[in-house]
This record gives structure tokens, sequence and C-alpha cells, in this order.
């Protein structure tokens, strides 16, 4: 038995003293070969450290194995998320090495994963100039391809996986990845015989999520509810599916229909706080405000999104003409500085004629619902009532300037010019 065998016996049995007395036999007594095994072995079960220890080692020997042993170390290095150190050791085999390819997939893999995706791909582009063939390097350049949103570079790529026999490659459908790829193009159609052909080959949430999607996107509502309730009656446990339903039953005017889903998907996933709040504004469109405050009350109770939840609530409030209720929830908002909300306070604050408080809020509320004609106008009429007529033409002339094509500001501008309030 060699001294790594001994080693790695140590480990197993916890020895770890006397696994780093064997360590230092096996260096000084041990073959290469079963060295570099020993490092591998190593690095497979987790001892990076060991690992390390083996390949620093070799890797000062000079031996003509020199780039095997740094891609070794590399890999180490990406293991301890230290890429600074793992691009040294990549970066010193040279293009005429038969270790070079190696060192190019890991440096694709590497930028890819600290976000050089452009950088990935161009290392990837020159793997493939070098090994055309090599099914393993197309796939990553496919799926790298697509990360970049390099569209048609992907598709070739996938097209040529799926021609040389592959529907599958790493547990990946390339059926699906090639539908992605031509949806994303706008290649509707081609997409979705794609989709269906992969759900055909290998039944998967993910393929029938994005058959609902795209058929919403193609407004086939039919189509896509099919898919959608296929869904859920496969995997209750999907939420986009019920939050994408309901919104097709709000756009097709069914919105009893969307309460009843949710519903079902609070029954389903009852800590879901997105859940409660869509139903809520299903609710309240429906004008069951007290309904929708029920379950608003019980999101607050799961202690999640808390914010949203406030605003919700306040909102809700505000609907019933609960304006104390309103500030209250407002108040108690960490981040309080939606344009909507803002506007509701101010115009609470006008209502209860502390108009100070109500320019205050109005003026916060603008930047974000600047574009929003219904807010422009009660603005304007505000800063009329409040003697500030000019500020109120100039703020219309500024939104009528940026060819905001809303008759009724253009109107309210013809009405403020003519007024004859004396301020």
């Amino acid at each position: 038995m060699s001294f790594s065998e001994k080693m790695l016996q140590s480990l197993s049995d916890g020895d770890l003293d006397g696994a780093d007395l064997l360590l230092q036999q096996a260096l000084t007594h041990d073959e290469l070969p079963v060295l570099i095994e020993l490092g591998e072995v190593l690095i497979e079960k987790g001892f990076l450290i060991e690992a390390k220890e083996v390949f620093l080692d070799l890797v000062e020997r000079q031996l003509p194995e020199k780039d095997l042993v740094l891609t070794y170390l590399a890999e180490i290095a990406i293991e301890e998320d230290d890429y600074e150190t793992a691009f040294e050791y990549l970066d010193q085999i040279k293009e005429t090495s038969e270790y070079y390819p190696r060192a190019l997939f890991m440096m694709a893999d590497a930028y890819q994963a600290i976000g050089f995706v452009e950088v990935s791909l161009a290392k990837l582009q020159e793997l493939l100039a070098l090994l055309p063939d090599d099914e393993t390097v197309q796939f990553a350049y496919a799926e790298i391809a697509l990360l970049a949103n390099k569209l048609t570079l992907a598709q070739n790529m996938y097209e040529l996986l799926l021609d040389a026999g592959y529907t599958e490659f790493s547990n990946v459908s390339i059926l699906e990845r090639l539908a992605t790829t031509l949806a994303h193009q706008g290649k509707f159609e081609e997409a979705l015989d794609y989709y269906k052909e992969a759900y055909r080959h290998k039944k998967n949430d993910q393929i029938l999520l994005n058959l609902a999607r795209l058929n919403q996107q193609m407004h086939e509502m039919d189509e896509a509810i099919v898919y959608y309730e296929e869904l859920i009656k496969e995997n209750p446990n999907i939420k986009e599916a019920y939050l994408e339903l309901a919104d097709i039953y709000v756009h097709e005017q069914q919105p009893v229909k969307a309460a009843q889903l949710l519903e079902q998907a609070i029954k389903e996933n009852p800590y879901y706080v997105h859940f409660y709040l869509h139903l809520a504004e299903v609710l309240e469109e429906l004008e069951d405000y007290q309904k929708a405050n029920l379950y608003l009350n019980q999101a607050l109770l799961l202690d999640e999104e808390e914010d949203s939840v406030l605003t919700a609530l306040a909102k809700n409030a505000f609907y019933q003409g609960e304006y104390e209720q309103t500030l209250h929830y407002f108040e108690r908002i960490e981040n309080a500085y939606q344009g909507e909300l803002l506007w509701m306070v101010a115009r609470i604050y006008n209502e209860e004629e502390e108009f100070e408080k109500a320019a205050h809020y109005y003026e916060m509320a603008l930047e974000e619902m600047q574009e929003v004609p219904e807010f422009i106008r009660d603005y304007c009429y505000f800063l009329r009532d409040e003697g500030r007529l000019k500020e109120a033409l100039a703020l219309l002339e500024s939104h009528l300037a940026k060819e905001m094509h809303d008759e009724s500001l253009h109107q309210l501008y013809d009405e403020l010019k003519q007024s004859d309030w004396d301020y």
C-alpha cells in the first residue's frame, strides 16, 4: 500500500495528525501518477488544504506535467472563491500546451461565475476554434451565448447539437433551450413547436410554464389558461402559475374567478405573502374592501414584505374613506416613498385643510407621478386654490411640452389661463 493510500485511510478513520505525517511521506516517496491521483481524490472529498499542499509541491518540481498540476491548483482556488489566484495559474499555461483547452474551459467557467459573461464567451469562442466538434464545448458555448443574449449564436449551436441527435445534454433539454432562444427573438410559432416537442420528450414544470407564458404573450389566452391549469394540477407549489393565471382572468374581465383562484392558492401556500397582496387588489376591483382588508391583515402576520402589506392596507383604508387609518398605516411604513401613496396622503391633508402638509406631499409625489395626467390635474387645482396659479401653469406647460397627449390637460391649461381668480 502506498503512502498516499495510507494517508487517505487515515483521513477516513478521522486520524488527521496521522494523515498529515503520511502526506509528508507520500510527497517524499510516492510516484508522480500516485500523487496526482491523491490530489484528485483530496479535491473530490473536499480536503482542499491537503490537495493544495500536494499540487504546490508538484508544481515546484518543474515536471512535464506542470500544466496539468496548474489546472488543479486553479480548480482549488476557484473552489475557495479566489479567482485572481486561479487566473494567475491558468495564465501560465501556454497555447502550445496540451492542457490549454482545459485551461480555456476553466477560464470561461470562472469568468461566467464572476459575471464577466462576454469574456467567458470569448474564451469559449477560442476553445471552439480548437475543438469545433466537441459537443461539450458546443453546449457550453450555446449556454453562455444565451446568457449573453447572443441569440443567433445560441440558436445555431443548439440546432447543431439537435442535428447531432442530442435532445438533452447534461440533463438540460436542448429542445427547451432552442425554444427559449427562438421566443426571445420573437419567433413565437417556432418556439411553441419546440416547447411542445420538449414537453412530449420529458414532462417538466418549467416547460409547461413556458408554454403557458408564450401562449399568453401571443394572446392565445384560452390555450394559456389550459397550460396554467394543468401546471397547477401537476404541481400546486408553482406560485407563478397562480399569479399569472389570475392576471389573465382579470384581463379577461373575470375577477371573481381570479379571486377564487388566489384563495385556492393561499390554501395551498398559506405563507406566500404575494398571494394575499394580489388577492386584495382583485377584491378591491370587486369593491369588496372589507374582505381585502381581512386578507391584508392576515398577510401582515406573516412578517414578510411588511412595507408592501402596510402600503396595501393604507390604500385599502383610503378607498374606504378611512383617512385616519390611512395615515396610521402610512406612518408605519419604513420606506414610504411610493408616488401613489404620497398622493393619497396629500389629498387627505388637503381634505383636512392642512395645506402646508398637503403641499409637502404633493411635491414629494411629483417626481414619480409626473407622467400621470390625473395627478397633474389634481396638483394643478391644488396649486390654483393655494394662490399659486403661475406654478400650476408652469407645471402644465412643462408637461404639454413633453407632448403628453392627454386632452384633459390641454383643457385644464386653457381653463387656468382664462381663470379670473385674483391672487
